[in-house]
């Protein structure tokens, strides 16, 4: 069920029509019930103890449907414009954080269901007595200062979306729920013998059509139901293996699963365990959150723009990041049932993957800057003293890679390794 709610969570944020279709029946909903209360079996003689001209109801549902329609035309341009420069400045994988706000998708909703409400409130056409009336001129003021209140927020958020350091901000939001998911305490580990796998086990592909009838259209791996095939498993005395990793494409006919055991689930049930999409999401990725961060880190390091306070602040959120890692026990990427015996085996990342993925594109574009070189050198000194004894070897290498690097970009300005010399403002 946990993992239902998150998925469906995931798939409503993904889309950005979700929130303002349901505003918008909600719009038509409550033009019915304020125009039209005997459809419903709803009591006609309620009203809002202020009597107003039947006329008016008819100016005001008229002045809300004209009015809408240029405020969704107004948010709808300023969302492009952030969207642009967010693209140009950041990265386009970032362009996911503008989709999935709900500020956003709330603002296009409420405009639309006012839109739908005077439209809805015109096509009855039968405010001919006072109660209508009062009740149709109460609706709209209540509706226009709500619109009004929203698009206050939605500009004032769009302005906050434009700011780099609350994009960066939260993306490291989203990753560190992530990490939480994918690294837990001790308390999730139990005691287990490792399975013993076979050297030819039964291999489950994805087909053609996938089961939401998607032809070869959702390669990417999402996420999977754990718990489900950890059951499905366990029915058969099997161990199921996940093949590639949670973010990886897998193309038509692509192997997903192996199944080592005398018995195996039917392969339609396992591939329903598996959360195919377009693209990558962090839901079940923590590595996703960090390369979105390490690509907005090297478009800002790129000669076009050349923005190191912005691959500084990208740093500040991946040594965070890594401490987090670093605190909890190593993902084993085995998982048991009921009796602890392993039933479910998936690839896992090893510290020299993840510090390579968080800091080697920065610091060969940032090798110039000693803002960015001096931070690195700041971030690389604490997550030696911080992390596990087994993380010293690959954060020992990333420390003598970034001294060769910066020597070799200072020119003759080395001047006793000032540009590697920690600091964790860099230059300030």
């Amino acid at each position: 069920m946990a993992y239902r709610l998150v998925r469906w969570s995931e798939w409503v944020r993904e889309r950005f029509w979700s929130i303002p279709a349901v505003l918008v029946l909600a719009g038509v909903l409550t033009a019915v019930v304020v125009c039209r209360p005997d459809l419903l079996g709803l009591p006609t003689d309620w009203d809002l103890g202020r009597v107003v001209r039947i006329r008016t109801a008819d100016t005001m549902l008229q002045v809300m449907a004209s009015s809408m329609l240029t405020f969704v035309g107004v948010v709808f341009a300023i969302t492009l414009v952030g969207l642009q420069l967010a693209s140009s400045q950041l990265s386009p994988r970032v362009i996911r954080t503008f989709v999935r706000s709900a500020i956003t998708k709330i603002a296009f909703g409420v405009f639309l269901a006012t839109f739908a409400f005077a439209v809805t409130g015109l096509a009855f056409d039968n405010v001919d007595d006072v109660a209508a009336a009062s009740r149709t001129v109460g609706a709209c003021v209540a509706m226009l200062s709500v619109a009004v209140v929203v698009f206050v927020i939605y500009v004032t958020a769009t302005m906050r979306l434009l700011e780099v350091g609350w994009v960066i901000t939260n993306v490291a939001n989203e990753a560190r729920v992530s990490i939480r998911r994918a690294f837990p305490g001790d308390s999730s580990y139990v005691a287990a013998e490792p399975p013993v796998l076979r050297a030819t086990p039964y291999v489950v592909r994805l087909s053609a059509t996938d089961t939401r009838g998607f032809k070869g259209v959702l390669g990417t791996v999402l996420g999977i139901d754990r718990s489900h095939l950890v059951r499905l498993a366990s029915a058969h005395d099997c161990v199921i293996e996940l093949l590639p990793r949670i973010g990886e494409y897998v193309p038509t006919g692509g192997p997903v699963f192996a199944v080592h055991g005398d018995s195996r689930p039917d392969d339609a049930k396992m591939l329903a365990c598996l959360d195919l999409g377009r693209s990558r999401t962090v839901y079940q990725d923590p590595t996703f959150g960090i390369r979105q961060l390490v690509d907005v880190a090297t478009q800002a390091l790129s000669p076009a723009i050349n923005q190191p306070s912005t691959a500084v602040q990208v740093i500040d959120r991946l040594e965070d990041l890594l401490q987090r890692i670093g605190r909890v026990p190593a993902p084993t990427g085995l998982h048991v049932d009921t009796n602890r015996t392993v039933r479910l085996v998936e690839p896992t990342f090893t510290p020299s993957y993840l510090l390579d993925l968080a800091f080697q594109e920065i610091s060969q574009l940032g090798a110039s800057s000693w803002h960015v070189t001096r931070r690195l050198a700041a971030a690389y000194d604490d997550l030696a003293s911080t992390a596990p004894e087994e993380w010293n070897p690959a954060v020992a290498r990333l420390q003598e890679s970034l001294t060769d690097l910066a020597r070799a970009h200072s020119q003759g300005a080395w001047r006793d390794g000032i540009a590697v010399q920690p600091d964790r403002l860099g230059l300030g």
